[in-house]
């Protein structure tokens, strides 16, 4: 449902988007969320969302630097429930955005 908004909504062939400077996609995060932040204490962290799928793509980015920066990756996946995101260094304090997308069957 979309509702108001301004700006320039487009869809193309399946394709969604906007040929608007500053207009973009959001994402709600909270609960159960496909988007949001988690901090790592000793380098790792566990996500708790039902959003994950064992085929979801994903993508994480250091947002706070801390501790001693090592490279974050996706550990282990459990579809319905949660996600471990781990560091390289298992000092590493981080503040890390993550996302998650799926592809389309």
């Amino acid at each position: 449902m979309l509702s108001n908004f301004t700006g320039d909504l487009q869809t193309l062939n399946g394709s969604v988007g906007t040929s608007t400077a500053g207009f973009g996609l959001k994402v709600k995060e909270g609960s159960n969320a496909k988007m949001g932040t988690a901090v790592l204490v000793g380098g790792i962290v566990t996500v708790s969302t039902t959003a994950v799928a064992s085929n979801s793509r994903i993508l994480l980015t250091i947002q706070v630097p801390g501790g001693t920066v090592g490279s974050v990756y996706v550990n282990t996946r459990t579809a319905g429930t949660s996600f471990v995101i781990k560091s390289t260094s298992a000092s590493d304090t981080s503040t890390v955005a993550w996302v998650i997308l799926d592809p389309t069957p």
